[in-house]
């Protein structure tokens, strides 16, 4: 009876060590010799090893100002944050598309893919099938975490030239895909059932699991990139929903109308009113005057 005790309790410390291996326990940039790193309440933010200093430390204050946006020192919602460290997802800053694919590489290893592979299986899904494409990704994310892109070519570090920063885009993609998506998964969840993606198919006319080249006159929300999956286009109705009505893209009408037509609260107020009423819970902590 003592060896099966001891027995038992070897085997438990291994899987323990193996769920450690293979899935991060807190936000974490991969292994790769002199990458830089900068914290954001318990985030890790990656800047490959030849990125300027100053695009860390810009990329930092983007961050820290998302996740405690109104500004008191405190998280706004600890929930959505702990489901980013949880999965051990980052914002990575890159200067080439040559650098995305080395911190990919090490960032999900060959185990992991290996892994991921069982995984698939054991859901009954197949990578070779379209329409698995959405869950698998899930999958992956859920049980390894991502990492989302912002490039330095594209950051805006002054108010001047630019009237747009997109590290802004790309951090807030962060919080929302893996923070509020996480924890809040039948209200931001990125799937056809959530509360999110109902209010998405009503400002695009109807339910489309890809994105079209045209949407009905009425459609207020008419993303193109037929590249985007159906979760990407929950990610970024969110991000243009959650901006437009902090008054971030107030002065962008002309420029985003292809896209996104609610730039302002007032239009959101107007048009949208239950989108309105979602983002505005207190419960969430996402508007400016909660």
């Amino acid at each position: 009876m003592l060896n099966q005790i001891v027995l038992k309790q070897k085997m438990y410390v291994v899987l323990i060590l193996l769920i450690f291996a293979v899935k991060p326990a807190m936000s974490q940039c991969p292994n790769i010799k002199d990458i830089k790193i900068a914290k954001s309440f318990g985030i890790e933010i990656c800047a490959m090893p030849k990125v300027d200093d100053k695009y860390l430390i810009h990329a930092k204050k983007v961050m820290d100002k998302l996740i405690d946006y109104n500004n008191d020192g405190l998280v706004d919602n600890q929930k959505a944050i702990d489901e980013i460290i949880r999965t051990g997802s980052t914002l990575a800053i890159f200067r080439s598309e040559r650098e995305v694919y080395k911190f990919e590489n090490v960032f999900y290893p060959e185990e992991v893919m290996e892994e991921m592979e069982k995984i698939t299986r054991q859901n009954g899904l197949d990578f070779e099938r379209d329409e698995d494409e959405d869950k698998i990704e899930a999958l992956l994310e859920q049980n390894f975490g991502t990492f989302l892109a912002v490039f330095t070519k594209e950051m805006n570090l002054s108010s001047r030239g630019k009237t747009w920063d997109p590290t802004i885009e790309e951090a807030l993609h962060l919080i929302t895909h893996m923070g509020y998506a996480q924890a809040y998964p039948n209200i931001f969840g990125q799937n056809k059932h959530s509360e999110i993606a109902k209010l998405m198919d009503v400002a695009r006319g109807g339910y489309f699991e890809r994105a079209q080249r045209r949407y009905p006159s009425a459609a207020y929300y008419t993303y193109e990139d037929d590249s985007c999956t159906y979760a990407c286009q929950i990610t970024e109705f969110t991000y243009w929903a959650i901006t437009s009505l902090r008054g971030q893209q107030a002065d962008r009408g002309n420029e985003i109308s292809d896209e996104w037509q609610l730039y302002t609260p007032e239009k959101i107020r107007n048009v949208a009113p239950k989108l309105e009423k979602l983002l505005t819970k207190e419960e969430y902590k996402i508007y400016s005057e909660y």
